[in-house]
């Protein structure tokens, strides 16, 4: 399987999830924005990378953990994976897309629109980061809801 955590920017929200989801950050409690803020590709992904898989790693089966920004694109994007997927034929391969979009909170749009578009990192990555630590337990709650059934986020 190849997982895929999206979300408009795909350095934010996604990174989170993927994060969670890889055993990078905690599960059981709310991580330091330290922490947060040291990820790879957290705050860190151009407004010309969307559309671009950014490898996160390989979670404990051995499957392949992506991060993608689709801009306001996302269903399109879903749209798109799902029919490569089924070009693929009888080597198709099975794709999880986990949109985390619906997580994503004021602080954090108003946050990356300031460190990703206006460039104030100093001002805009703080912002960002507190706003996903406020919506932490969802993004939780949304790796827990991909792991015990990843039937809804697989594309057919």
């Amino acid at each position: 399987m190849i997982v895929i955590f999206q979300c408009f920017g795909g350095t934010h929200t996604s990174v989170a999830a993927a994060a969670i989801y890889l055993g990078k950050l905690p599960r059981s409690r709310v991580p330091r924005l330290e922490e947060l803020l040291a990820l790879p590709y957290f705050d860190r992904v151009d407004k010309a990378e969307i559309g671009t898989l950014n490898y996160a790693g390989r979670d404990r089966q051995g499957h392949l953990v992506f991060i993608l920004g689709s801009g306001c694109r996302g269903t399109e994007v879903r749209g798109l994976l799902s029919s490569f997927v089924k070009l693929a034929g009888a080597r198709k391969p099975v794709v999880a897309v986990i949109d985390c979009f619906p997580e994503v909170i004021f602080p954090v749009r108003l946050g990356g629109f300031i460190s990703r578009r206006l460039g104030l990192t100093s001002i805009g990555r703080p912002l960002v980061g507190r706003g996903i630590l406020r919506s932490y337990p969802r993004l939780v709650a949304l790796v827990n809801s991909f792991e015990k059934d990843p039937t809804p986020y697989i594309l057919n």
